[in-house]
């Protein structure tokens, strides 16, 4: 009967673990890195944190799935697939927020493969 209370003691302890002991980011897809910045979806959102660590904040919210986010060379825009209407599309944000502009039209689904090196032309696969 001792030992039952010792397990429990154990159990009990072992659940007790600080949380960030516990970190499992097995969840975070498609991370791109720029100078300053890593973007990474997770839970279906873009979602922006600092090289140097810190929180991620949440760049996108809208209902739908975004997936590949891509900062432009000079890191100061995101562009990344979307399905916010039934078909993935491409769309580019402000790196600092914002409303996203959609860049692609057309019924076929579009895929974020990157930015040109100059930044002003935006490279994407489609069935088109």
């Amino acid at each position: 009967m001792r030992w039952v209370r010792w397990f429990v003691v154990l159990f009990v302890l072992g659940m007790s673990a600080p949380a960030s002991a516990q970190v499992d980011a097995r969840m975070l897809r498609y991370p791109d890195v720029s100078a300053a910045q890593i973007a990474f979806v997770y839970a279906g959102d873009v979602w922006l944190v600092a090289k140097t660590g810190g929180v991620a904040e949440r760049l996108s919210t809208p209902r739908g799935e975004e997936e590949f986010p891509r900062f432009s060379p000079d890191g100061a825009s995101l562009a990344y697939g979307a399905d916010y209407d039934g078909n993935m599309d491409i769309y580019v944000v402000p790196t600092r927020g914002g409303l996203p502009t959609r860049v692609t039209h057309h019924p076929a689904p579009d895929r974020m493969l990157d930015w040109y090196p100059d930044g002003s032309t935006i490279l994407f696969a489609s069935s088109m």
